[in-house]
């Protein structure tokens, strides 16, 4: 069976759930939706995407970016975008997986290939989301990976170098240059993910563009004008996106819309029901009586 057709079985066979299923490898998510999914807000973390069956396009501001059974999606950092699935249907559904992507043997990945090529370039400015080939290789160690599910022993012992194989086919890849801004100290890129990283780690604290340009060490308007050119968000856009995609999940998971608004840093719950509803098209309100029906 191609490697494409036994992915494809794979992730059919243990994404059962619609949207994403979690999986027990560290950093692993299948994906399956069998009706088209129209355009919506979600978050993408630093992950390498692909799928097998279906098309999807992802927009950040006024970029498109498609992805398809021929082409994977590398993301390097953390972006509130939106996103829409088509060419599905319950015979045919979309199937997919995402890999998060692991800093660390990165990093020592990097260490070992520039002792060959020192000079790689880093990525373009404006470039933090970008498609290429699904090579066959990286097709076959996805398909390795995802079947290491069913198998705890395969994954203690090989999962890691699996890993490993996939971060070094994508850094030898036209993109590899992007995934190297996920970690190493070039760039503006570098910077504006250290806000980002702040930024979700104190989403739920009191936040305003002079402490987050504090810990940037850059100016308010200067980091006002490069945080935009790299997410298409303004630092307080994306504040409140994280916000409310975070509240989402937390109602989701059963969170009173109440307990949810205060967990993530409002103060008024009538201007967090208001953001909401602008963000996601239905109230907080609405998403727990779809929880509770």
């Amino acid at each position: 069976m191609p490697f494409k057709s036994k992915l494809a079985h794979s992730i059919d066979r243990f994404a059962q759930e619609e949207g994403a299923n979690e999986t027990p490898i560290e950093g692993l998510k299948l994906y399956r939706a069998r009706n088209n999914v129209p355009r919506q807000p979600v978050v993408y973390k630093p992950s390498i995407c692909a799928l097998v069956q279906g098309h999807k396009r992802v927009y950040l501001g006024d970029q498109c970016y498609t992805y398809d059974p021929n082409h994977y999606l590398l993301n390097s950092l953390t972006l509130p975008i939106e996103a829409e699935v088509n060419d599905t249907s319950p015979e045919q559904p979309y199937l997919g997986l995402s890999l998060e992507i692991d800093t660390s043997m990165v990093s020592q990945l990097m260490l070992q290939m520039d002792a060959y090529n020192p000079a790689v370039q880093p990525a373009k400015r404006d470039n933090i989301l970008a498609a290429a080939p699904l090579t066959s290789h990286l097709l076959h160690c996805l398909d390795r990976l995802v079947g290491m599910i069913e198998s705890p022993q395969d994954y203690e012992i090989l999962g890691e170098h699996i890993k490993r194989e996939i971060y070094y086919e994508v850094l030898k890849g036209p993109q590899g240059a992007l995934l190297r801004n996920c970690v190493a100290n070039h760039g503006g890129a570098v910077r504006i993910a250290s806000v980002i990283h702040y930024i979700e780690a104190n989403f739920d604290q009191t936040l305003d563009i002079d402490t987050i340009a504090s810990v940037a060490q850059m100016s308010p308007s200067v980091l006002h004008e490069q945080f935009k050119a790299y997410t298409s968000f303004s630092p307080m856009q994306f504040v409140k996106n994280l916000r409310l995609h975070q509240a989402r999940t937390m109602l989701c998971s059963g969170t009173k819309a109440s307990e949810a608004c205060y967990k993530v840093g409002y103060s008024s719950p009538s201007q967090f029901s208001r953001e909401f509803k602008r963000l996601f098209g239905h109230s907080p309100r609405d998403i727990q009586l779809q929880m509770a029906s």
